[in-house]
């Protein structure tokens, strides 16, 4: 089982690790701050000892380094280096995903159905939901407001009756989405804002993440609207 330092410290660039698996194009190791792609975040690049990570994937459970090169053997110790502009820009952009999605549930009562978290823009599909130009206007406007406020993120794990016990309708069908069988679940909160389950990356106040810009909307099928955005 790879520790997901990742979880408890999104700020982590660098780390020392060991080496608990090798196979022809990946290892596994017994923890790490590499974030494999998932939640529609893309995973995390860098080095392991130098050579390059290509990409991080979770299969089966497991956490899969696959490197441009594997010299490794199990046992080995390794140095692992995030590519930390790459990946602060997906911390950025990972929280303003929520943000965004936290405004538009709260105001036009539509719910986030996709998300696709990237570096330079990122998308999010919402339903249902038609939005005019003054709406798109008005999102952006309370979007960079809350932004300047300086709230904090915080991410913590509480016990599914207890935060279901503390969000309101809406937000207890997020968490309610998840199986029951989780017990313990990650929350990421912006203060006064937003409570969401996540196993992202995330910045620790709004004021890092920067102003929104909203590219364009799609039409993606009944009440289905598709917001494109990149941060500036």
């Amino acid at each position: 089982m790879t520790i997901l330092l990742y979880q408890e410290n999104s700020y982590l660039k660098e780390i020392e690790a060991t080496i608990i698996d090798s196979e022809e194009d990946y290892v596994i190791l017994d923890q790490t701050i590499f974030y494999p792609t998932s939640g529609g975040q893309l995973s995390d690049k860098g080095t392991i000892n130098d050579i390059e990570v290509l990409e991080v994937k979770k299969e089966l459970g497991k956490i899969k380094h696959v490197l441009k090169e594997n010299q490794f053997k199990v046992k080995d110790k390794v140095h692992l280096k995030i590519d930390w502009n790459l990946r602060y820009k997906y911390m950025k952009m990972h929280s303003a995903q929520h943000l965004v999605s936290a405004i538009i549930l709260d105001k036009y009562g539509a719910e986030t159905c996709g998300n696709q978290i990237s570096d330079e823009t990122s998308r999010l599909d919402f339903t249902p939901f038609k939005p005019t130009e003054q709406q798109l206007k008005d999102i952006t406007l309370e979007f960079n407001q809350l932004v300047n406020q300086n709230l904090p993120i915080t991410i913590y794990i509480t016990s599914r009756d207890e935060v279901l016990s503390t969000v309101n309708s809406a937000r207890r069908k997020l968490f309610s989405r998840l199986p029951e069988s989780i017990k313990e679940i990650r929350v990421i909160e912006i203060q006064d804002t937003d409570k969401c389950p996540c196993g992202g990356t995330h910045v620790k106040n709004t004021e890092e993440i920067g102003q929104i810009n909203i590219i364009k909307t799609q039409n993606k099928g009944k009440d289905v609207t598709r917001l494109i955005f990149e941060l500036i």
